[in-house]
């Protein structure tokens, strides 16, 4: 992880290095007997973080996860890491990078003055408080004057390449007629990378599950 990277950017990958920890559960692709066989195998020996260091985790840390996970995608995965818990509610991502920039070229702004910045511009809403703003800054640190918000890089965590990485997720579609004629539930799965935005492979489904995951994975490569 660069030494230049904000707080948030590293909650971020760190839930990226969570999340490709538990994948092999989420899709069904581990091949050991169990899923906690699974953790305890990945778990056996420490494992290098994002941020450099060395850590050895339990399975059941793992296992803990996976459940924020299938809760709450990965946002869930970043609440324990953050400092600003319930702020990411008020705050978009979109608000909280702008926060970054504001603070970079205009390190004297105070709270308040943030908040009818992002109002003025359309980033934020009125229920958006002050005391919400002045609880992101206060938490990441982004004191007035203080060299942490002379970033260059303020983006949240993107692969630096096409093909980097590829992310799925899965939503519900209308019901429609299946090959009995009954109305059935489907699914869009939709797979995109990371890099470029490009949805690599979307088809809809009669089921959510691993099977059909992997078959449109299969058409995306």
């Amino acid at each position: 992880m660069s030494k230049s990277a904000n707080p948030y950017q590293m909650a971020q990958q760190m839930a990226q290095f969570k999340f490709g920890l538990i994948a092999p559960v989420l899709q069904n692709t581990y091949s050991e007997a169990s899923a906690m066989a699974y953790y305890r195998r990945v778990t056996e020996e420490p494992l290098n973080r994002p941020d450099g260091t060395s850590y050895q985790y339990k399975a059941k840390t793992l296992q803990h996860w996976e459940r924020l996970y299938r809760q709450g995608g990965m946002d869930a995965l970043i609440t324990k890491e953050r400092k600003d818990k319930g702020i990411s509610r008020a705050l978009s991502n979109n608000a909280i990078l702008e926060i970054y920039n504001l603070r970079e070229k205009f390190p004297k702004l105070n709270a308040t003055q943030i908040r009818l910045k992002l109002l003025s511009d359309g980033v934020i809403t009125a229920k958006v408080s002050v005391r919400c703003v002045q609880r992101f800054v206060t938490a990441w640190n982004l004191k007035v004057g203080s060299p942490a918000i002379n970033l260059k890089d303020r983006k949240a965590f993107e692969e630096e390449y096409f093909g980097g990485m590829w992310q799925a997720d899965s939503c519900f579609f209308p019901h429609i007629p299946n090959e009995k004629g009954v109305p059935s539930r489907t699914y869009l799965i939709l797979i995109i990378d990371d890099h470029s935005r490009l949805i690599v492979g979307a088809l809809l489904f009669f089921q959510d599950n691993a099977v059909n995951l992997q078959s449109l994975l299969k058409k995306a490569v």
